[in-house]
């Protein structure tokens, strides 16, 4: 008890120290240290682990600054100017400059009145960002709220419950990178010989303070605790051993051991040992050295050459570097951003075309540009797919977040197919419109989780062969009936708004690509579904156990039957394929990500906080447009009943089913 009290003391203290008094309304952010460009790239490429995966530095900064700021830069003042700082910028700040990154505007508030209700006062916008300084004297509240709070359900909590919950865990994963090197930073006095007469030596480095504690103590006694006086001097830095966990950095030296270690982790294990390892405290020295020169670039930059030397050598060791700096590039070269652009910019261009008039000059311009712009966003999204399948060594799809990039890609690329069979230009607009609404999911989802997106896999999906056939195949499934709603949509409001209204060849043409998209989704479903069954039997000792996820591929496979059979028999014709196909649209959606929301099963591990909200939306939508497919239905027979009857009774035929009768 007594060293639980003096480890909390101890870490209050040093949290208190780092901080300084919250000032009202929105503090000016001071000017930020200005670092090379080459400790910039060391950082970058320096390996670490979290979760269970070893990534860049630059991976780990660039994630939770997005968690905590809502975005991957921070804009601040140097000198007068308006800069952006990085994310690895701002992590070297909040590790060697915590009196500095306290007053950065660190954290995105969406709603002030979580800020009032911790007794701060707000600034003026109601969504803004705060500094830890600002946040200071709210803390304590805020740890109370979010412990009464987090034993409520996620799906349970009010938006004000979830916005506070989230404040105080993003708060917390801030407090313990700015006291990461605290340990560092103190000052401990030890005596050097064994009479207490002897004069203390100060000394900043643990590694010291250990190997002089070794020589102190000797070797022929059995425990440190017998020692009082080492034990008062050394106390404060066992108590780093619980702040100074916020990054694994440190590969262990064990090939079978599979867990890196971090600071606090290496303090624990040299008071735990009566032999504590020497390459371990020259790690700890070699941090602890960049904090001493942490004002000198040239001393800085020697010291991190020399750590990023020793980890990567280790790492290489491990065969866990390999893949380091292809990560580092690919999150640099930002492939599914730019995708977005180029599909909006397709999209400006065949938009454009619609307007021009004839087929020369600009308007043959649009024409000849359009199929490149929607091609080469294309080809950036399979770039970037291919890249993060080589940094996972995984199929294309393995997690939510994946299934977004490789619909997306999929929809594309079978629209393309179809515009390049009919030249109607008709599925190359759809693809751009569903390439923008795809890479914009995709980025929102990122935003949203704020997480790495190439985590470790949970156990069940730990499998390469299940994983690049089961997963894919039905994944190419959702795409085919997401795709086939999306043409059903042309129809439908083509229709509504009479556009092309006498073109019957146009509608048909429309028909035939739903029905081919469905034949080919069905495929694909049917085929994955029975794929999981075969995984399922292998994982579960069960092919089929009606779970929800299940329950959702079999609708897709069925409805997908439905629309067939129907058209087949007779049942329905063009109008009612196209809203089967839109019903269609919001089966796949229930079962990609509505599933997930139900929290039970055996595939409940892909539940999404807040995504309630937007399928409801886009339900609501589908649903109207099927009510617009009712009225055009009653619409054409209200028409077949005005129209009069030929005195030919060859000529009556027809009349039961005109051409233009989308029915």
């Amino acid at each position: 008890m007594i060293k639980t009290v003096i480890l909390t003391a101890a870490f209050v203290t040093g949290l208190l120290a780092t901080t300084s008094t919250a000032a009202e309304g929105a503090p000016t952010a001071p000017s930020p240290r200005q670092w090379p460009a080459d400790i910039v790239a060391l950082c970058k490429t320096l390996p670490i682990q979290e979760g269970g995966r070893v990534k860049p530095l630059d991976t780990y900064a660039g994630f939770k600054m997005l968690k905590l700021h809502g975005k991957r830069t921070m804009r601040l003042s140097r000198n007068g100017e308006r800069i952006k700082l990085t994310p690895v910028e701002w992590l070297l700040d909040t590790l060697f400059y915590p009196e500095l990154a306290g007053d950065y505007p660190t954290f995105n508030v969406d709603n002030s009145d979580v800020i009032v209700a911790i007794g701060v006062t707000p600034h003026k916008k109601k969504r803004d960002r705060y500094s830890y300084t600002e946040l200071q004297p709210g803390i304590e509240r805020l740890y109370a709220l979010a412990r009464e709070w987090n034993a409520i359900e996620a799906k349970d909590r009010t938006p004000m419950q979830a916005m506070t919950v989230n404040l105080a865990t993003n708060i917390n994963e801030f407090e313990y990178l700015l006291h990461y090197v605290d340990f560092a930073r103190h000052t401990v006095q030890l005596p050097l010989q064994a009479s207490e007469s002897d004069s203390p030596v100060p000394t900043t480095e643990a590694m010291v303070i250990l190997l002089k504690m070794r020589r102190y103590l000797g070797t022929a006694k059995p425990g440190i605790l017998s020692w009082p006086p080492v034990i008062d001097a050394l106390i404060p830095i066992y108590g780093f051993s619980e702040t100074a966990n916020a990054i694994a950095i440190f590969p262990p030296s064990e090939s079978e051991d599979l867990t890196w270690r971090t600071a606090g982790n290496l303090i624990a294990r040299a008071f735990a040992s009566e032999d504590p390892r020497q390459d371990e405290l020259e790690l700890l020295a070699a941090l602890e050295q960049l904090v001493a020169a942490r004002a000198d670039d040239d001393a800085f930059h020697g010291h991190l050459t020399a750590l990023h030397t020793r980890i990567t050598g280790r790492a290489q060791a491990r065969g866990e570097y390999g893949k380091i700096r292809l990560e580092v590039f690919f999150y640099k070269s930002q492939f599914f951003y730019r995708s977005l652009c180029l599909f909006l910019l397709g999209f400006l261009c065949i938009a454009l075309s619609w307007l021009s008039i004839g087929d020369r000059g600009i308007g043959r311009l649009l024409n000849r540009a359009a199929p490149v712009l929607v091609v080469l966003p294309l080809l950036v999204l399979c770039a970037g797919i291919t890249m993060r399948c080589i940094i996972r060594s995984r199929p294309p799809v393995s997690t939510l977040y994946e299934t977004v990039l490789f619909i997306t890609a999929v929809i594309v690329f079978v629209a393309l197919v179809i515009e390049y069979a009919n030249r109607q230009r008709i599925a190359l607009a759809l693809a751009s419109v569903l390439g923008v609404c795809g890479m914009f999911l995709a980025n929102k989802y990122e935003l949203k989780e704020a997480v790495d997106t190439m985590p470790s896999l949970v156990a069940v999906l730990d499998t390469n062969f299940w994983l690049s056939t089961h997963v894919t195949t039905v994944t190419i499934g959702y795409a085919a009936g997401l795709l086939a709603a999306a043409i059903a949509h042309v129809y439908l409001l083509g229709r509504l708004f009479k556009f092309r209204n006498d073109d019957d060849a146009f509608y048909r043409n429309l028909t035939r690509m739903v029905y081919g998209v469905v034949c080919f989704g069905l495929l694909f479903s049917f085929t994955g579904t029975v794929l999981g069954g075969i995984w399922a039997n292998d994982s579960w000792g069960r092919f089929w156990g009606w779970d929800p996820k299940e329950n959702g591929a079999l609708m897709i496979v069925l409805w997908n039957l439905v629309i067939l059979h129907a058209r087949m028999g007779g049942f329905i014709r063009d109008l009612g394929i196209h809203a089967c196909a839109v019903f269609g649209g919001m089966i796949v959606a229930f079962s990609w990500w509505g599933v997930n929301l139900l929290g039970i099963g055996l595939h409940s591990y892909g539940f999404t906080s807040g995504i309630m909200k937007t399928l409801t939306i886009f339900w609501s939508i589908e649903a109207a447009l099927l009510f617009v497919a009712c009225e055009l239905w009653l619409r054409s027979k209200r028409a077949a009943r005005k129209a009069p009857l030929s005195d030919s009774p060859a000529d009556r035929t027809p009349l039961a089913n005109p051409p233009s009768d989308p029915a």
